[in-house]
């Protein structure tokens, strides 16, 4: 009878001991997330900008989630590989890509990235024309996934340019 006891006893130890190495890789991995600051979250946000700009196609993809969308100033959605497809046929061909005046808010699974954006598009080979200089309030969601965190949702809405002049007083008033 003691013996079976002290079998009973190991094997709940066994057991126990079971349990907790299932359950610490997740205890890891939520201490690691719940660890991520602003600070690393709006790195992660200016080193897609900063891979955006310098056209690498590549760092970019490794930065996004597969089923990321992306929501243009002009209201047009692109998916991850549509974006891709754009950036390399330089129709994404960025000179400048700033986001200012940034908010962080960290959620459980991810953050969201808000700001003032500004955007300038390179002129096309042998253009003379100046650089197209969009403004705008942008969006960006990132998600803790086992891969790491990946951008799954850019949306960018444009800002109304200056308010046009108020008419001049005409003479006959």
């Amino acid at each position: 009878m003691k013996i079976r006891r002290i079998f009973v006893g190991v094997a709940a130890i066994a057991a126990a001991l079971t349990l907790l190495a299932g359950v610490a890789p997740s205890a890891s991995a939520q201490s690691s997330q719940s660890s991520t600051t602003q600070k690393d979250v709006l790195g992660m946000q200016k080193k897609f900008q900063e891979l955006s700009v310098a056209g690498d196609t590549a760092g970019v993809s490794a930065l996004m989630s597969d089923d990321a969308i992306f929501i243009h100033g002009n209201g047009a959605a692109q998916s991850k590989a549509e974006f891709l497809t754009a950036m390399a046929a330089g129709q994404l061909a960025l000179s400048l890509y700033e986001l200012k005046d940034p908010k962080v808010v960290i959620f459980d699974g991810g953050a969201i990235v808000s700001g003032l954006v500004d955007l300038a598009f390179k002129a096309p080979a042998g253009s003379t024309a100046p650089p197209r200089v969009l403004h705008m309030r942008g969006s960006s969601v990132w998600v803790q996934r086992p891969s790491g965190w990946k951008l799954i949702l850019d949306q960018d809405t444009a800002l109304a340019g200056p308010p046009a002049a108020a008419p001049a007083p005409s003479a006959n008033h």
